[in-house]
């Protein structure tokens, strides 16, 4: 009996996101700061910017006292800045006021306040609140109101030359590689058992039109259909996904748990215990609609494919939802849009060309070996979400060793499958042929690859998706553990129990920090540059860079000797004292956890949220001395880097 499952995959992963009441009141606020003629004048400006409803307006901060109300702005005392002057309000209008029988000065939506400011520290923090009143002739109503305002900005010297570099942060080739990635996917949902058979139907329907021309427009409306569907997905995600929403997505225990389940159910759904099908009664209500002819029922029949093949496609769409949940916000409209793409691209070109359709292969053995395939992947990539969870709140269950075993076991019987010696649940593989066999002897090695892991194979490929690397491992000469790496010359007694060292480890038996404040103080004792490493439990590329690029003994002795490495992860969920919180400048939240702190941290003193995120630090004056990377696979390129930070820090 089949087990019809809606895939509530997309649903759950949003509906966490919560709704926001009504504001009441008839105005809102901007706060932004232009440090455009800071080079030249040493002054910032900061812009408080009303926006009120129609019919509404507030009183000018000049207006005579004696003629009305003003707008006051209180500012909270603070030493890393002065004020120069007092508040300017710009593009202020007059008229004569009935009530105060005389004229005020007010502003409307064309209407602004500007304060400039001299800046005296590293770090500026501005706060304060302002006192106005919001009015309105034609309701004939007056509100008094205040409104807290913050601004929070790196020193403009140091910073604004590659401020707008920062904000929009996300190393080329890895934004680029994540897009190769999607629209490969993309080309591999065609060729599975939901979609595959569906192409010779779907572009018969665009062949047999009589007007050519129309049939072309139609087989293009149907391919931007298929686009828009999945774009919007993407752009659904990314519009919910601010600055720490998108770690809460990728290393929250409740989203991690739904994603294990759903893909270990894709995973032996493709391969033949049960089947995911949509319940019959909406993809006969979509179908209906389909039917109506025009541009609409296009749509509807390319929503239709979507539903219909979201079993086989809903391992691919998901894997690259959670990769894109890691970076900028732009990230998983760009994932969406390269799957799409490729998804519809056969669908459309065939619809134009529907002569080429006849050198398309038969469906047969080879797209079930494909599903088994692909379902076999899905429960191997369902344990990625157990161990994120296990990394973040330090459960420490799900270890290197026991997931290379689960995964050397799940690839051998895969193996066995394709070499017609074990069965599954649609019986042996029928047709063993050299090209299965291949397939076969492909997963057999990777099997015994696995294993090796276990013996001293860092396994650098795959350890963007495996728990973080073990100290040691098991050596088969001596029979027992041995270190991967013995640095005696690093040997420093502050070094070997530091904050939060009890739950989060260095990889390769590096030596550093875990906090900020510690490493900052043993920086200044030991005059060497900080290097502030963002990362994450569940941030895919800071592994890759960890098992490809520190395992350099170049790099292993900048990180040593010359830095004090500092790892910061914004994903840890551990929570901290209740003395230790406090009320971010960023988005005036409680930061209760070590993650959450580090988070806002990168957010407020560098502009920026994505991880792997390197900063160089003078830890006298707290200033970057070194444009900060991200994503660097290229060792030379990272050991260039770290080398020029040195030469900035010293001075050379």
């Amino acid at each position: 009996m089949k087990s019809k499952i809606f895939p509530i995959f997309i649903l759950i992963l949003f509906v966490s996101q919560s709704l926001y009441s009504q504001i009441l009141e008839p105005i809102s606020w901007e706060f932004k700061i232009d440090s455009s003629d800071f080079n030249s004048s040493g002054s910032i400006e900061l812009n408080f910017i009303p926006t009120t409803e129609l019919g509404w307006y507030i009183y000018s901060s000049d207006n005579d006292p004696e003629s009305g109300p003003r707008t006051e702005f209180e500012f909270y005392p603070n030493k890393t800045y002065t004020r120069e002057g007092l508040v300017t309000p710009l593009n202020v209008k007059t008229k004569f006021d009935e009530v105060w029988d005389s004229e005020v000065r007010y502003l409307d939506n064309q209407g602004s306040f500007v304060q400039k400011i001299e800046p005296l520290d590293n770090n500026i923090s501005i706060s304060g609140f302002i006192s106005y009143q919001v009015c309105s002739e034609i309701e004939k109503m007056c509100i008094p109101l205040e409104k807290d305002f913050t601004f929070y900005d790196s020193y403009p010297n140091e910073s604004i030359s590659y401020n707008q570099e920062l904000m929009n942060f996300e190393d080329e080739k890895s934004l680029l590689s994540f897009m190769l990635f999607a629209f490969f996917a993309g080309f591999l949902a065609i060729l599975t058992p939901c979609v595959f058979p569906m192409i010779p139907l779907t572009v018969s329907y665009f062949a047999n039109k009589k007007n050519s021309n129309r049939s072309y427009f139609e087989a293009v409306v149907f391919g931007l259909s298929i686009i828009f569907i999945f774009t919007f997905l993407g752009i659904f995600l990314s519009l919910f996904m601010g600055p720490q929403s998108a770690n809460e997505i990728a290393t929250s225990w409740i989203p991690n748990l739904i994603f294990f389940v759903l893909f270990l159910l894709f995973g032996v759904s493709l391969i033949g215990f049960f089947e995911l099908t949509v319940p019959s009664n909406i993809i006969t209500s979509i179908d209906k609609k389909s039917q109506q002819g025009g541009i609409l029922g296009i749509f509807f029949m390319a929503f239709t494919l979507v539903l219909v093949s979201f079993s086989c496609t809903g391992p691919l769409v998901g894997s690259i939802l959670v990769q894109s949940a890691s970076g900028l916000q732009i990230k998983p409209i760009l994932g969406m849009l390269s799957f799409s793409f490729a998804f519809s691209l056969p669908f459309t070109l065939l619809a134009i060309f529907p002569q080429k359709l006849q050198s398309l292969p038969k469906s047969g053995n080879w797209m079930i070996t494909l599903r088994v395939i692909l379902g076999f992947i899905a429960i191997a990539f369902s344990l990625k979400f157990l161990s994120v969870v296990d990394k973040a709140y330090h459960f420490n269950l799900l270890n290197r060793d026991i997931f290379l075993l689960i995964w050397f076991t799940l690839f051998l019987i895969l193996s066995l499958y394709l070499f017609g010696l074990i069965r599954l649940p649609d019986g042996y593989l029928k047709g063993k042929n050299l090209k299965i066999r291949f397939l076969g002897l492909l997963f057999s090695g990777l099997s015994i690859y696995l294993v090796s892991g276990l013996f001293g194979n860092r396994l650098p490929y795959l350890a963007a998706y495996l728990p973080p690397l073990q100290e040691t491992y098991y050596d088969l000469n001596s029979l027992s553990r041995q270190s991967f790496y013995e640095d005696n010359n690093v040997y420093d007694k502050e070094l070997s129990n530091v904050k939060y060292s009890e739950i989060l480890k260095l990889p390769y038996n590096l030596k550093g920090f875990f906090d900020y404040q510690e490493a900052l103080n043993y920086s200044k004792k030991n005059n060497k540059p900080m290097l502030l490493d963002f990362t994450g439990h569940g941030c895919v590329n800071c592994r890759d860079i960890e098992s490809r690029v520190w395992p350099d003994d170049r790099v292993r002795d900048f990180l040593n000797n010359k830095y004090v490495l500092v790892s910061l992860y914004v994903d840890d969920k551990t929570k901290l004292s209740e003395k230790n919180w406090y009320v971010s400048k960023y988005d005036s939240k409680i930061k209760k956890t070590l993650g959450k702190q580090n988070a806002d941290f990168q957010i407020t003193r560098f502009n920026n949220n994505a991880q792997p995120f390197y900063v160089v630090i003078d830890p006298f004056s707290e200033k970057i001395v070194y444009k900060p990377w991200g994503y660097e696979l290229d060792i030379d390129s990272y050991i260039n880097h770290l080398r020029n930070g040195i030469k900035e820090f010293y001075g050379k």
